[in-house]
């Protein structure tokens, strides 16, 4: 698949599971378990077929991917990181990665702001969004709205007992994620294209010292992916 095909593909996939979409719940399985392979097939940018697979609830395949994407300029996979952590309940690890992605949207090495660490100048016009795009991404996806208050949102709603739910609330918040959805689709297709990638390497960074101690600790210590 190439060129038009491609990008209709992506129409098609992403429309499908933007509507099926439920991740206000924390999935336990995929939607499509045929998407997996499919999504994977399409060879595109490895930060749309994240996105792809969190729409999909297939957070294992999206979080093979986004580890490769943890450190500047890939902006767009980290923000991935914390909405897919978002989605799982861990709560603490999602605001912490938007919290990496607002420093670098505002072109401070994440974590390094009250050291006054600077990105490089490579690297904060890596970060730009696509030619005739003038905002971050943070502003892009989420407007005037503070970027984790999302996250508090569906927090709150899922420590409610069943019976403190309302359909409304249910409905409102669902409505926001399949929204901040569709923004970084539209973001990372006017960014990186819909082309065909066969070498997803293309996309990778190499992580921090900080973010390969942690990686390490996964492997080593027991912590989990959860811890992550």
């Amino acid at each position: 698949m190439a060129g038009a095909d491609e990008s209709q593909t992506l129409d098609s996939i992403s429309h499908t599971l933007l509507q099926g979409t439920r991740l206000v719940h924390a999935p336990k399985k995929p939607q499509n378990e045929k998407f997996t392979a499919v999504i994977a097939d399409m060879h595109l940018h490895p930060t749309l077929e994240s996105l792809l697979h969190i729409l999909n609830h297939d957070l294992p395949s999206a979080h093979f991917l986004v580890r490769h994407m943890q450190a500047p300029p890939a902006i767009e996979g980290m923000l991935l990181h914390g909405i897919l952590h978002r989605a799982e309940g861990d709560f603490n690890n999602a605001r912490a990665w938007i919290g990496d992605v607002k420093d670098a949207c505002e072109g401070w090495q994440p974590k390094k702001r009250d050291d006054g660490e600077k990105l490089d100048d490579e690297v904060a016009r890596q970060i730009q969004g696509a030619q005739g795009i003038d905002s971050s991404l943070i502003s892009y996806v989420y407007k005037k709205e503070d970027a984790t208050k999302l996250i508090d949102d569906v927090e709150s709603f899922r420590q409610k007992k069943q019976g403190q739910r309302s359909d409304e609330e249910e409905t409102e918040i669902e409505q926001r994620i399949r929204e901040e959805s569709e923004r970084v689709l539209e973001w990372c297709r006017a960014k990186f294209g819909s082309r065909e990638m066969v070498d997803a390497s293309e996309a990778w960074v190499k992580n921090s010292e900080e973010i390969s101690k942690i990686s390490g600790d996964m492997v080593t210590g027991g912590k989990g992916h959860r811890k992550f």
